[in-house]
């Protein structure tokens, strides 16, 4: 499925390709928009595993119930649905941000917090996303 956004020249994946963990996370969270609709599904949240941007298509009602849903919640990304879904760029860019995160030690999911664990800001530009993974990077030493 392709959500028909294109990438444009800034996009740092568009010479060598999106993963496909990353084509995976946007075409489900397009395809919760496309489904649900506005009601059903913006403001909501699903959970993907980081290794492989696979999910079980689930919407919650909110991050806790996401967190809260899975094994393990260090081996997942847990993301705030939008209207129109998510286009792949997003979906490359917060994964990474959120492996880059995990592996460093940031915990962004927690079951025993009311809010389901502190968020990254969704939906920046895609060079302020890169300044906060160079940050991130930096202060992994």
């Amino acid at each position: 499925m392709s959500n028909g956004v294109q990438c444009g020249t800034q996009c740092r994946y568009s010479v060598k390709g999106h993963s496909d963990a990353a084509k995976r996370i946007s075409d489900a969270a397009t395809l919760a928009w496309v489904f649900r609709g506005w009601d059903g599904s913006v403001g909501r949240w699903m959970a993907f595993a980081l290794e492989d941007g696979s999910t079980d298509h689930t919407v919650y009602d909110s991050k806790r119930d996401a967190v809260r849903s899975v094994a393990n919640e260090l081996n997942y990304a847990f993301f705030k649905l939008h209207p129109m879904g998510m286009s792949v760029c997003e979906a490359e860019i917060m994964l990474q941000f959120t492996r880059a995160a995990v592996k460093r030690g940031f915990r962004l999911a927690d079951p025993d917090s009311m809010n389901g664990g502190p968020d990254i800001i969704p939906r920046i530009g895609s060079d302020k996303v890169s300044n906060q993974l160079y940050a991130l990077r930096k202060a992994g030493g």
